[in-house]
């Protein structure tokens, strides 16, 4: 028989397997998405060493005066909520170092720009990445044009235009075939990005066989022969997508680009807003989301997984897209709470007990208040980049 000691020692020899086994699945999620986005230079360089911590910030951040925007330290790294086990220091003549955040509440006497820096620190006080970026604090602005939001269901709220139109003075004129709340747009729930660049009918409306961008006789994403056949003449394009296909890495990412480049190929001025899509809630919010038939949305799936896609999605878009001419990237990725900014409700801790945790009923779409930050991170940017419309 086995004494005591062996048997501990067989205990301890399978409990460490077992952890092993796991941190190899977990590299393995890594490795298959570090291979997606093979070309990520902005956010490597912001590495310093060989530390595996990289930083996403936009090389200007727009904020429009009256309004408090925020930058949420979890979402600006390749470390997801693990940031939490670092330290965090932000430098910049105004705002507020908070204990997760950036925060800035822009007034006309801050208008201007001013450097915004941002270092990571482990424990020891070791500086593992830093990025140098640039706070722009512009005038709030409120002018008359008719803009086409381009989407999934993200963009297909109502919340989102009312607080855009909030800040507009109700100048914004929505164009688009379909109706959310009031507002014209052309989102579609469900579609990802590769879909308006396919032969694909939007199984929610019956009567459209195909989307209206998809012309026939081309076989492709057709932005003249949108125009032509819907009659808009839209002044700025918003175009909203990415949460679909997220998990397909470069694919996803090129396929936004594939829109623009379209886009872009008709109309050589029109300005276009890629709004970064947003990070998702916590994983109890993640793992018990539901589609309407009942059955798990992301069965399976992790945050820290879906976390570094958005990060990785960010760095690529502002890669391949960031030099074009009017072309605009909005970063709602980091300036949306995904901690706070989603529809919570009261669950039960386990099945037999009076205790209770906040569980997001929807680990995708924000609550109103989260859309009102992405509204500000667009009308923001469109603030900041008007005078650049022809």
């Amino acid at each position: 028989m086995k004494s005591q000691k062996q048997n501990k020692m067989m205990t301890v020899m399978v409990a460490l397997f077992a952890v092993l086994a796991v941190l190899l699945g977990i590299l393995a999620v890594n490795v298959v998405q570090l291979k997606k986005f093979a070309d990520l230079d902005n956010t490597k360089k912001t590495m310093i060493g060989n530390s595996g911590v990289e930083i996403y910030l936009p090389e200007t951040y727009y904020v429009a005066s009256g309004l408090t925007m925020e930058i949420y330290n979890s979402q600006i790294t390749n470390q997801g909520t693990h940031i939490s086990e670092y330290n965090v220091y932000w430098e910049c003549e105004v705002g507020e170092m908070l204990g997760r955040k950036f925060s800035i509440a822009a007034t006309d006497e801050m208008l201007g720009e001013y450097p915004l820096k941002v270092t990571v620190y482990d424990e020891t006080g070791k500086a593992l990445a830093r990025k140098e970026s640039n706070l722009k604090i512009v005038e709030a602005k409120q002018w008359q044009f008719s803009i086409l939001a381009i989407g999934d269901s993200l963009s297909a709220n109502g919340a989102l235009y009312a607080k855009m139109q909030e800040n507009l003075g109700n100048l914004m004129i929505c164009n688009g075939t379909k109706g959310y709340e009031g507002f014209l747009t052309e989102a579609r729930l469900g579609f990802s990005a590769s879909d308006y660049l396919t032969e694909i009918g939007y199984y929610i409306d019956e009567g459209e066989e195909v989307h209206k961008f998809w012309n026939p006789e081309k076989q492709r994403f057709d932005w003249n022969y949108y125009k032509t056949t819907t009659g808009f003449q839209p002044n700025a394009v918003l175009l909203h997508l990415g949460t679909n296909g997220l998990l397909s890495g470069e694919e996803n990412a090129d396929n936004i680009c594939k829109i623009v480049e379209l886009i872009r190929k008709d109309d050589k001025n029109i300005p276009i807003y890629v709004v970064q899509t947003i990070y998702q809630s916590d994983q109890n919010g993640i793992g018990s989301m539901k589609m309407n038939n009942g059955s798990l949305m992301f069965p399976g799936e992790m945050k820290a997984e879906r976390d570094l896609a958005v990060f990785e999605l960010m760095s690529y878009l502002d890669d391949k897209l960031s030099d074009e001419k009017n072309v605009y990237l909005v970063p709602a990725g980091i300036s949306m709470d995904s901690e706070n900014g989603f529809v919570m409700e009261e669950r039960p801790v386990n099945p037999y007990s009076e205790e209770t945790e906040w569980v997001a009923v929807d680990a995708v779409h924000p609550a109103p208040a989260g859309y009102y930050q992405i509204a500000d991170v667009i009308y923001s940017t469109m603030c900041g980049t008007v005078e650049n419309w022809k």
